[in-house]
């Protein structure tokens, strides 16, 4: 029988103590997106807040997945970072959406008129990658799911109000370190147009206990890929048509 609550023991003593997981404990394992759900909600109620969401899909046909990003895990544009804060550096650039009121349950789901009414504004976003665990590369899917799909922050750029008639999935996005182009690509978002995950994650986290409240911030997906910056830097992503956002690492 699954443990959710070895789980979240684990995960939680692996960010309070900075030691990195080989596996969560036997019998603590989720082997389902549902357990996964369980164990980030565990977590985060330890943690506090969830100033925004994370949302990707691997392509325009497949299921979403969500994971929450804590408050004090949302970072303005142009902050300093120390660099031990995280376990792993890997950027991503994305477009991120700030809901300017609640969306609470009602019933029935909204419809998308109603939800982008909601979207107060876009944001170019850097989501930095870390997981506490060793091994990213081996590591079973509904760990990662479980481990908050490895978030370790978001940067979130300035708001862009007048956003809807943006081509969004054909977005070319570049990122530079210590101001060196290290890649540029359009198009890169696997979600294809990421509005539909703005969409999905409204009525999503309804179901999951979750609504969406005035303020949070819903993260889409990256149009770079995983982008490893182990020693960190000067890290600058452009979104054509939507802005850019920087953080110093180190």
């Amino acid at each position: 029988m699954f443990r959710p609550d070895a789980a979240i023991t684990a995960l939680l003593e692996a960010r309070r103590s900075r030691t990195r997981l080989t596996a969560l404990p036997e019998g603590a394992r989720p082997g389902s997106v549902a357990d996964s759900y369980a164990v980030q909600d565990g977590v985060t109620q330890a943690l506090g807040p969830v100033g925004a969401w994370k949302i990707g899909a691997k392509s325009p046909a497949d299921n979403p997945l969500s994971a929450p990003i804590q408050q004090g895990d949302v970072i303005e544009s142009g902050a300093s970072l120390p660099r031990d804060r995280f376990n792993i550096v890997i950027i991503e650039a994305e477009v991120a959406f700030r809901f300017g009121r609640d969306l609470p349950a009602s019933g029935a789901p909204y419809d998308d008129a109603v939800i982008l009414a909601a979207i107060e504004s876009a944001h170019p976003a850097i989501e930095i990658v870390d997981s506490r665990f060793a091994d990213i590369e081996n590591l079973d899917p509904f760990s990662k799911l479980a481990d908050f799909q490895l978030n370790g922050g978001l940067v979130v750029g300035p708001a862009l109000r007048d956003w809807q008639g943006l081509d969004l999935k054909g977005i070319t996005a570049s990122v530079t370190i210590d101001g060196k182009t290290v890649i540029e690509k359009t198009g890169g978002n696997p979600a294809g147009d990421p509005r539909w995950l703005a969409l999905w994650a409204a009525n999503n986290l309804i179901a999951r206990g979750h609504p969406i409240r005035a303020g949070q911030v819903v993260t889409t997906g990256s149009y770079v890929g995983m982008l490893p910056a182990p020693q960190g830097g000067e890290i600058v992503a452009t979104l054509s048509g939507v802005g850019s956002v920087s953080v110093k690492i180190g």
